[in-house]
């Protein structure tokens, strides 16, 4: 099963962009999709941004909502793959095998404002950061940077030092393992009386990376 991407063409990185979220590809089947946009599956990333910016993204979300929420942040959306292999039925990166990278990002960066670059996966198999860091830029992923969870990429690069950052997965199968990350265990606390601790923190830690 090969899946193409649908929307790179459709939503291209504009010259005013100043933060990329990057991610991997979306699922195979965007007829299903609850919006046809990216992470628009299951409208994990959407619902946090909702609640993180209620006003500047309300709910029911549609996709005039997010893409007018994108253009007044100053927000693009890409992907680094164009086309891959899916050896299993499943959204998970690890079953993904790469055919055609977008390669086309580094223009696309160099000729917009981006300064940062907040990656939904990070280090594992196929994951965006590991694609865009190793794959796509030719450098290698450090213990350090493993550690930071972010590196400035050399200027030289794009012409200006950029912030690549693997932000902590917005979907709601990583809440497990997010329960147990060094990241939530240091504010556990301050959501321990919250119905829904750890998606309350995840709120708090997307409202933090976006508000600028």
């Amino acid at each position: 099963m090969i899946t193409y991407h649908q929307y790179l063409d459709r939503y291209p990185v504009t010259k005013d962009s100043k933060t990329l979220i990057l991610g991997t590809i979306h699922p195979h089947r965007t007829e299903e999709f609850m919006i046809p946009f990216f992470y628009g599956n299951r409208n994990s990333l959407w619902n946090l941004l909702s609640d993180a910016f209620p006003e500047n993204l309300p709910k029911p979300i549609s996709l005039q909502n997010i893409v007018r929420f994108l253009q007044e942040k100053h927000i693009a959306m890409s992907d680094t793959i164009i086309s891959c292999r899916r050896t299993n039925r499943t959204a998970f990166d690890r079953d993904l095998i790469p055919m055609e990278l977008n390669h086309e990002l580094v223009q696309q960066i160099r000729d917009a404002q981006i300064d940062r670059i907040l990656c939904t996966s990070s280090f594992g198999k196929n994951n965006a950061f590991k694609l865009f860091y190793e794959n796509i830029l030719g450098l290698k992923i450090t213990t350090q940077i493993k550690i930071d969870r972010e590196v400035i990429l050399p200027a030289e690069l794009f012409g200006r030092p950029i912030l690549l950052k693997a932000l902590l997965s917005p979907s709601g199968a990583a809440n497990i393992s997010l329960s147990k990350n060094p990241i939530y265990l240091a504010h556990r606390e301050k959501y321990a009386g919250h119905p829904t601790p750890i998606y309350a923190f995840k709120v708090d830690y997307y409202r933090a990376e976006f508000d600028r």
